[in-house]
């Protein structure tokens, strides 16, 4: 492949004629299995084989004319230094090079090229002749084989377990470093057969044997023995040997290798113990525990609380799928599911039926049962492990903790029941914090609906409203709730709550509930609403305090009478010492006994209204009822008062037209109209008074209107309790009972009784009376 210089030499061809000589050429260049071409000297093609047309991927005719950098322009920055190298009167020369071609883009490959001057027999240069072969399986293929080489080399060198030769005899050679370093041997003792001095005496023997019985027999040796240790001691090793054949058939040597297993046989002992303790613990756990191997569900251990539940019946060995009944054939699936998707399977509380107690008496059982996949060192489920576990008195406990749930909560709801129906506004709330937990019924009515959840102490203030019974608002540390809930003691803390539904007077009660049953802690808040007993207090006291009004007045009206009387007396006693003569004390005694007689009738008068007030206000006589005109008593009252109201300047107009009967009690009605014509009176002197009875939708009606000094607005209802007046005792007298004794009376008919009036425009009072007799 390499030419120092070519030239074309008539004499070197002489007898061959040019045309000849050119298809020779032409013959030898496109039949040579190797590239040729000729390049001139702008590296532009002359001649190409088509060899180095199919190594370049592009056609012969294609080449000529053109540069070679335009043919390979990925390899020309390689290729220009060998042209350059023939330009400038270099010699031939050959080398490898490595690039790509239009024949495989992308794709690396290997030339081995020889670039060589053409000149003319008279030594000018023409160009470049090149001649081109493809290397690139042989440079593959080389390349390999140092890599395999290296790895060899390196793979021996990393492996930690002694590795050395040995001739066809089974003796060493030459030096093994790796044996020699784990071994401890010097290199002369290891050499021959003393490297069997290493082995174990007790194990030297029968690895003799075996490495005879291997050289015998031309195959390779495998045995296990303890071999010594530098550190001290022996290590367990496998021992190999692998003959090495020569091109002739023989063995060139054995490949001996000392695979140090100390550690895997500690480590399978290890495994062992724990397997066999396992084995000890699943035999006497207190559940029943199979291990199922395979497709075929092959019992492969069974512990005795199984074989129990088993009938008694050792299923070791024994396939499940010979099991026929319901129990058999829902086991066999699960575990067939747990086997095929490698995820665990679960039952609970299946029913067993067996001799539990080992004493004859077959007793169901309830189990949950566990199917748990287990796995080769492969990865793969290999068996599946179910484990029972007797939950029969969990669920018997479970199902009595349900009914003591039940029971529990049915006294709950009892409870609230109860407290909702209580009277008393009751609270339970949250230690410290003050949230409401529970509100009773009565509460939630006085809150005017809910209490708002979550409400802290914090915020009280800004949503309840307490004061104390003078109006003052409490601060947030005096209020009962926030104190019963920082600890404090509370006990009839007096306290006024404002709600959307009232104000509530209340005396509040605190108490710390422990945590039990499941409920936390709690602060019990018990507000006793005592809104009627203030109510009722203040009225006693209104009482009390008209009581001392009416003694006041009734002493002071009693003593009216009296007084005038006691004084007529007197000087009737002085005019009888004194007379001259009979006839003038007959007048004196007769003037002064008219003026006795109308005190005592006012005294009467005073004594009967008090009467009156106890016969109406206690067990009351019945009403004498008759048919009665209600015109009729108008007009006999009046005639009564004309005298009286002559005297008072008024003039007592009647406007009653008989007719307008019904069923009452006439003296009753009597004391009603004269009542009602004395206050007229009283209280109208100087206008006149008028009287109108009529009757309309089946009531009567009696109106006394007079003209006099009016009553204000809010006295219009309170004048008709006892001793209460619109006006000062000292001005009029009475005891304040009159219309107390009306309104009773009217009540007692079934009737109504009100006043309509207007300060200093008069008075009218209306009486209405149903006209139906009563069923009652």
């Amino acid at each position: 492949m390499e030419s120092p210089s070519a030239s074309f030499d008539s004499v070197a061809t002489e007898g061959i004629t040019e045309e000849h000589s050119r298809l020779l050429l032409e013959t030898l260049v496109a039949c040579t299995p190797v590239g040729l071409a000729v390049v001139d000297l702008d590296q532009r093609f002359v001649e190409v084989n088509d060899a180095l047309a199919e190594l370049n991927g592009i056609p012969r005719a294609a080449h000529l004319g053109r540069k070679v950098q335009e043919i390979v322009p990925e390899m020309w920055s390689t290729l220009r230094p060998q042209y350059q190298h023939i330009l400038d009167g270099g010699e031939a020369r050959t080398f490898e090079i490595k690039g790509t071609t239009s024949k495989a883009v992308g794709v690396e490959r290997h030339f081995l090229a020889s670039y060589y001057p053409v000149r003319t027999a008279s030594g000018v240069l023409l160009g470049t002749g090149v001649v081109v072969a493809e290397v690139t399986e042989q440079r593959k293929a080389h390349d390999a084989l140092q890599v395999s080489e290296q790895r060899y080399r390196s793979l021996v060198e990393a492996m930690a377990q002694p590795v050395w030769t040995t001739n066809s005899r089974g003796e060493v050679v030459e030096p093994a470093p790796r044996w020699l370093a784990f071994t401890g041997q010097t290199h002369e003792e290891h050499l021959g057969l003393g490297w069997l001095q290493a082995i174990h005496p007790e194990d030297r023997k029968r690895v003799v044997r075996g490495w005879v019985e291997a050289l015998r027999t031309r195959k390779s040796y495998q045995g296990e023995f303890r071999l010594r240790f530098h550190a001290g001691g022996y290590r367990n090793v496998v021992g190999r040997a692998v003959p090495v054949f020569g091109d002739t058939g023989d063995i060139g040597e054995w490949v001996s290798t000392a695979e140090d297993i100390t550690e895997r046989k500690q480590a399978e002992a290890l495994v062992e113990t724990e397997r066999a303790r396992l084995r000890s613990v699943l035999m006497s756990a207190p559940a029943g525990v199979a291990i199922v191997t395979g497709k075929e569900q092959v019992f492969s251990l069974v512990n005795p609380l199984f074989r129990r539940a088993s009938q008694g019946v050792d299923l070791t060995g024994t396939s499940l799928r010979v099991l026929r009944n319901d129990a058999g054939r829902d086991y066999s699936a699960l575990l067939e599911r747990a086997y095929t998707s490698g995820q665990p399977q679960t039952q609970k509380e299946v029913p067993v039926a067996f001799d539990h107690a080992g004493d004859g008496v077959v007793s169901t059982r309830l189990f949950d049962i566990t199917y748990q996949p287990l796995r080769d060192v492969n990865g793969q489920v290999d068996s599946v492990l179910s484990f029972a576990i007797d939950v029969t008195e969990r669920v018997a406990a479970r199902e009595k903790l349900q009914d003591w749930a039940t029971s529990l909560k049915n006294q709950q709801q009892w409870l609230e029941a109860v407290l909702d129906r209580t009277p008393v506004a009751l609270l339970l709330m949250e230690p410290r914090t003050g949230r409401a937990l529970f509100a009773n019924q009565a509460a939630r009515d006085m809150a005017g609906g809910e209490f708002p959840e979550g409400l802290r102490v914090e915020r009280y203030k800004g949503t309840y409203l307490f004061t104390d019974e003078a109006g003052r608002e409490l601060r947030s540390e005096e209020v009962p709730g926030v104190r019963a809930a920082r600890g404090e003691p509370v006990h009839a803390a007096p306290i006024v709550w404002h709600t959307p539904t009232g104000r509530y007077s209340l005396l509040v009660e605190a108490a710390p509930l422990p945590a039990q049953h499941g409920h936390p802690a709690a602060v019990l808040l018990v507000h006793q609403d005592v809104s009627e007993l203030r109510e009722t207090q203040a009225q006693l006291q209104h009482a009390v305090s008209l009581r001392d009004e009416f003694l006041a007045v009734a002493s002071h009206e009693l003593k009216t009478p009296l007084t005038p009387l006691q004084l007529k007396l007197q000087s009737l006693v002085r005019d009888a010492r004194a007379a001259s003569s009979l006839e003038s004390l007959r007048e004196r005694v007769v003037r002064t006994a008219e003026s006795a007689a109308g005190q005592i009738r006012k005294m009467t008068t005073l004594i009967n209204d008090l009467l009156e007030v106890t016969q109406l206000t206690g067990p009351s006589a019945p009403l004498q009822l008759e048919d009665v005109d209600l015109a009729s008593v108008v007009h006999t009252v009046v005639e009564g008062f004309r005298p009286q109201a002559m005297k008072a300047g008024c003039e007592l107009v009647v406007e009653a037209l008989p007719g307008v009967v019904g069923h009452w009690d006439r003296h009753r009605l009597e004391q009603v109209t004269t009542s009602l014509v004395s206050n007229a009176l009283k209280y109208g002197a100087g206008h006149p008074v008028t009287l109108r009875v009529e009757a309309e939708f089946g009531k009567a009606r009696l109106t006394v209107k007079d003209e006099g000094i009016g009553i204000a607005p809010g006295s219009l209802k309170s004048i008709f309790e006892k001793f209460t007046r619109a006006v000062s005792t000292r001005h009029y007298g009475g005891l304040g009972l009159g219309l107390f004794i009306t309104r009773q009376i009217v009540e007692a008919h079934h009737g109504r009784l009100w006043a309509e009036s207007e300060p200093g425009h008069g008075a009218t009072f209306i009486v209405e009376l149903p006209t139906a007799r009563s069923t009652n």
